[in-house]
């Protein structure tokens, strides 16, 4: 956490005593919570704080007219449930983009719309900012320690100026702090292993032959942001929110008049377009990752709402280990390339 936030400390028995829990009522055992603050009737709906259980790793929250205050608690079902964890958010200021596109013009940095609420991270004794949408830091995602296995955020509505439709929506995910076995979803900096690439293989959300043919420096996802030219696709999967997601650049793979799946799952071009297909995925900026000659395969999975590299070897090394462990009886999943 930056040190130009606004210090706020307020003592949570006191806040929580103070204010009356909204007649919604409590929300339990479940990943995605959606709820309106004009669900809170009577005069106090500026001061009730409506409780929200989340227990999944991964997941979101969109809270429409926000009035009053959230208290989300989280206890994801983790490998040691009594184990801390690192929490991380995201505030969603603008649609997020499609994940395939064909247009290298393409480009989601635009400014968007005013988050309308503070987070909070409950602490023993006080709330601690965690975000504001004035606290003068750009980044989107805010990440922090659980406290005994367990995390609570305080989300305060701003106060409303006009009539117009505020939506304050952010996604969150739950990760151990460390683990004995590989999680393709903890993977850092570090070039994988043989047995870490054949599982990002089988679990990945995205798994394809590319170029890295971009890249660009994120601050407001404090990401590295790769532009993959695809040229074989392996296998991707649809995200949760695919119904509602913007689809004005996103080509459908099975049926779009530029692409189709050959029987080897090639993506080819038609007659009619000469564009590739292209995909965005992140890598800590950290690791300063970057555009490179050859051809990769790229393993990548969702993260709060975004494609996040978790393996890339080159295309050689990958056919050596598929040929090594195609007759393999102990195989995640068929391998190939």
């Amino acid at each position: 956490m930056r040190t130009n936030m606004k210090t706020v400390v307020l003592n949570v028995c006191l806040v929580l005593g103070v204010m009356n829990v909204a007649e919604a009522g409590i929300i339990s055992d479940q990943c995605d919570w959606t709820g309106s603050g004009l669900s809170v009737s009577g005069g106090r709906s500026e001061r009730a704080v409506t409780p929200v259980y989340l227990r999944c790793r991964a997941g979101s929250v969109s809270w429409l007219y926000p009035r009053g205050a959230l208290r989300l608690s989280l206890r994801p079902p983790l490998p040691a449930p009594d184990k801390d964890f690192n929490l991380c958010i995201r505030v969603i200021r603008r649609p997020d983009p499609p994940e395939f596109f064909t247009d290298l013009q393409f480009n989601d940095t635009e400014p968007g719309e005013r988050f309308p609420a503070r987070i909070f991270l409950e602490g023993a004794r006080k709330l601690v900012p965690l975000y504001a949408p004035d606290d003068g830091d750009p980044r989107e995602v805010r990440c922090v320690r659980s406290r005994r296995g367990r995390a609570a955020l305080y989300v305060e509505a701003e106060p409303e100026l006009d009539a117009r439709r505020r939506v304050a929506t952010f996604k969150y995910e739950a990760r151990p702090l460390s683990t004995q076995h590989y999680d393709p979803a903890t993977a850092d900096c570090r070039p994988c292993s043989d047995s870490e690439l054949e599982l990002a293989f089988c679990t990945s959300d995205l798994v394809s032959r590319v170029m890295i043919v971009g890249s660009e420096q994120r601050e407001d996802l404090d990401t590295t942001q790769l532009t993959l030219r695809l040229t074989r696709l392996l296998r991707a999967s649809a995200p949760a929110d695919v119904a509602t997601s913007h689809t004005l650049h996103t080509p459908d793979l099975t049926q779009d008049e530029y692409y189709r799946y050959d029987g080897d799952n090639t993506l080819s071009q038609s007659e009619k377009s000469q564009q590739a297909l292209h995909a965005h995925v992140h890598v800590w900026s950290g690791c300063g990752a970057s555009a490179g000659g050859g051809e990769f395969v790229a393993m990548a999975r969702r993260r709060l709402g975004r494609l996040a590299l978790v393996c890339a070897p080159r295309l050689q090394h990958w056919r050596r280990l598929v040929e090594l462990r195609k007759n393999a009886s102990d195989a995640h999943c068929t391998l190939h390339s």
